[in-house]
């Protein structure tokens, strides 16, 4: 091996590890054609072309949070894109629900209409959600099959739910384990 190769493989491997190397997020080539990073800059670039300002915003601060998820200490590995993306989109869209209710408690209706705004444009990156009622039917067969009786048993019943929380909201699930083992 040549000493300049060998002083580029310590470098990057002191830098990062080799599996974020090989997994690059900014060249076309790493990224499939029909994932969720892809759309996002897509339409990062339509916005643009359009000047659609508050759009553009919430999909670059999307772009940027997910960039720095990825380069922070507690991102793991083995994680692929598009589950650190949803994670990601998870958060900002729970943060907006949370400033959308602060805004209203402190007399603020503008902001919260724009908090809202904004939540609608990262809701439409979200899959398909799972009704309630499709939820419940779910989880009466579950907890049939557990044999759930009490509020002991709702850790088996949540072990059980096979659903990513991005089609159906955990904290919708566990209201809805509560209201069915009472």
């Amino acid at each position: 091996m040549s000493l300049l190769l060998i002083k580029q493989l310590a470098f990057t491997r002191t830098i990062r590890p080799v599996a974020f190397i090989a997994g690059r997020y900014y060249t076309s080539g790493a990224v499939e054609a029909g994932s969720l990073i892809t759309r996002l800059k897509d339409d990062r670039k339509t916005f643009m072309k359009t000047k659609k300002q508050p759009d553009l915003n919430v999909v670059k601060g999307l772009l940027s949070d997910f960039t720095y998820h990825t380069k922070s200490e507690n991102f793991k590995e083995g994680t692929s894109e598009d589950q650190a993306l949803m994670s990601v989109l998870q958060k900002a869209i729970k943060r907006r629900q949370d400033s959308i209710g602060q805004y209203e408690s402190g007399g603020r209706p503008e902001l919260a209409e724009q908090e809202r705004e904004e939540l609608k444009v990262l809701q439409g990156y979200l899959p398909e959600q799972m009704s309630s009622e499709l939820i419940e039917t779910e989880l009466r067969e579950i907890i049939h099959d557990v044999g759930a009786t009490s509020m002991r048993d709702m850790g088996k019943v949540m072990k059980a739910w096979k659903h990513d929380s991005a089609v159906a909201d955990r904290k919708l699930v566990s209201d809805i384990i509560k209201k069915l083992l009472e």
